[in-house]
């Protein structure tokens, strides 16, 4: 998942577009602290739940962040594929009142030829309208996307998104390692996947082998955590 400013339009690489292993990701809901340096700002509350949209077995997901001082309140919400993780809509939504600081109002849903929605601020609403050429991820949904990639010792990969402020992009992502991270419920075998377009400025996230569960992740001071507050 993305906190905040961490939306990033990331170089393309030309790599071969990623199998995504969707349906290794598991129902459930979790909360995160969102941290800067040793204080805790803020949560993340995200919640996972398997459904069926036209047939099709979907995750549908809610990646709920506010701040702690009340400055910062946006859900996002996003039905993809199962087994892929293709976006088939996103919807989302800051601030409470439309004269707030960043208040949005966001809806999407993918074709397989394109993408077609609306945008609302406070200076009013755009339409939008994208032709796609092949597969595109949504470039809203970060951890539980690099959760879903074919993740190995060594592994490279870069996947094709679409974000709405952004455009179009790609995430690049490696696998630098792996270690024993420390949970509320003991230690968890984990996957270390450094992504980004800067090599001075990459995230690291750290994915739980054996659920693929999102454990936190590390981008320069800030980041988020297991174990915070949510409501």
């Amino acid at each position: 998942m993305k906190t905040l400013v961490m939306v990033a339009a990331l170089a393309t690489t030309g790599a071969a577009t990623p199998r995504m292993e969707g349906a290794r990701l598991q129902a459930g809901s979790t909360c995160y602290a969102i941290v800067a340096g040793d204080r805790t700002i803020g949560s993340t509350l995200q919640t996972i739940t398997a459904s069926r949209v036209g047939g099709k077995q979907v995750w549908d997901v809610v990646v709920h962040q506010k701040l702690s001082n009340g400055a910062f309140d946006m859900r996002d919400h996003f039905v993809v594929d199962r087994k892929t993780l293709l976006p088939i809509r996103m919807d989302s939504q800051r601030g409470r009142e439309r004269t707030e600081k960043g208040w949005h109002r966001i809806s999407i849903k993918y074709g397989a030829h394109g993408i077609s929605g609306t945008k609302e601020t406070v200076t009013g609403s755009t339409p939008l309208s994208v032709a796609l050429t092949g597969p595109t991820w949504d470039g809203n949904l970060w951890g539980l996307t690099f959760a879903a990639l074919p993740l190995k010792e060594g592994g490279t990969y870069a996947v094709p998104f679409w974000q709405y402020d952004k455009g179009f992009g790609t995430f690049t992502a490696r696998v630098a390692g792996s270690e024993d991270v420390d949970t509320p419920s003991g230690k968890v075998p984990a996957w270390i996947v450094e992504v980004g377009d800067d090599p001075a400025q990459l995230a690291r996230y750290r994915i739980a082998k054996a659920t693929r569960q999102e454990l936190g992740y590390a981008a320069g001071p800030s980041g988020q955590r297991l174990g915070g507050i949510c409501q």
